[in-house]
């Protein structure tokens, strides 16, 4: 395992580590790291390093050690899998920035030996349907609700050029992978609950009213491999969500969903969606986001009302977008609230 005694050149040495940091971590931090420091210890790094956002360069260095050593538990330990559940193959990092189905996995444990069934999380981090952001929004979420009592699993899923529907798609093949492999998994199939953040919210709140569609696509294209199996998710967990593209809605995802196809605007504005029989659904949001607008959780949450769908919004003043488990934020106690969530709800 890494540790801040490492540097950044210890780490990147490792065989196909620098592939697999492409996935779980991210070029551009990476960049910030200070140039002339790569043999140094993380622990000093941290120390000099600067974010160009009110953070301390800690949380980068924690990320990229998160990112490293989850790429280990891959290579080294085989504690978890990159599983494609298209092909069915190990998922190669070296092929991510392709466009088709080989760019989509579900990084799944494989030491389940515990003998206990547990309920499944599902995390789903965003990107604007551009990219999937693993540093803040997927490692930190494993390591926390594993911590917590959850099996929990992370979708890469597909993202522009590859358009809608194939992130739906990835996410219900995904849904369905794991109801009909829960003893493998040791997870309850009656509780696959979902987590999402920005755009990655977008996608997981659109499982819930489109699981039917993607279902049928699915079937399309593999076959009865998971007839009748469905693909709609029990509760669903939301952070600081895309949810319109017709009003104060962040126009990079829809550009990125659709390639800017109008005529499924109105289609994927999932206010429009809601119905009773939509999964029980926690959402959270910063007012002072100012990436999305906070109205896309409040108008959700509405429709969510309207609808007699058990939910609960949180918002809080501030942490901007992005923010992950915002430890440092005045929106630190959301995780806390989405785990009541889920065990009491009904």
């Amino acid at each position: 395992m890494f540790t801040k005694y490492n540097s950044l050149n210890q780490i990147l040495a490792y065989p196909r580590m620098r592939a697999y940091l492409d996935v779980f971590y991210s070029d551009y931090l990476l960049s910030l790291f200070p140039q002339g420091m790569e043999d140094a210890p993380l622990a000093l790094v941290e120390a000099v390093g600067q974010n160009p956002w009110d953070e301390p360069f800690s949380v980068t260095v924690d990320q990229l050690l998160d990112a490293a050593n989850l790429a280990l538990e891959v290579l080294q330990t085989g504690e978890r899998s990159c599983r494609n559940l298209w092909s069915g193959e190990e998922f190669a990092p070296e092929t991510f920035r392709q466009s088709g189905k080989q760019r989509s996995f579900l990084l799944c444990p494989t030491n389940v030996d515990d003998g206990e069934t547990k309920p499944c999380l599902v995390i789903v981090p965003g990107g604007g349907y551009f990219e999937v952001c693993f540093s803040g929004e997927g490692n930190p979420m494993l390591r926390f609700f594993e911590a917590r009592g959850y099996r929990c699993f992370a979708l890469r899923y597909r993202t522009y050029p590859d358009l809608y529907p194939a992130p739906q798609c990835d996410l219900a093949i995904a849904i369905r992978y794991l109801r009909a492999n829960a003893d493998r998994y040791g997870i309850d199939p009656g509780k696959i609950y979902l987590l999402g953040f920005s755009a990655g919210a977008h996608l997981c709140a659109s499982m819930g009213a489109l699981h039917t569609m993607a279902e049928r696509e699915v079937d399309r294209q593999i076959g009865g491999r998971y007839a009748g199996i469905c693909a709609k998710p029990d509760k669903i967990g939301l952070g600081y969500p895309v949810i319109s593209f017709l009003r104060e809605q962040h126009e990079g995802s829809f550009q990125g969903l659709t390639g800017g196809d109008e005529s499924l605007r109105a289609p994927l504005s999932l206010e429009n969606r809601v119905d009773a029989s939509y999964p029980p659904t926690f959402l959270w949001t910063c007012m002072d986001d100012s990436c999305v607008p906070p109205s896309n959780a409040l108008r959700m949450a509405a429709a969510l009302e309207r609808a007699g769908v058990p939910h609960r919004l949180r918002t809080y003043p501030s942490g901007e977008h992005g923010c992950g488990l915002a430890f440092r934020k005045s929106a630190a106690h959301w995780s806390k609230e989405f785990l009541d969530f889920l065990e009491n709800t009904p």
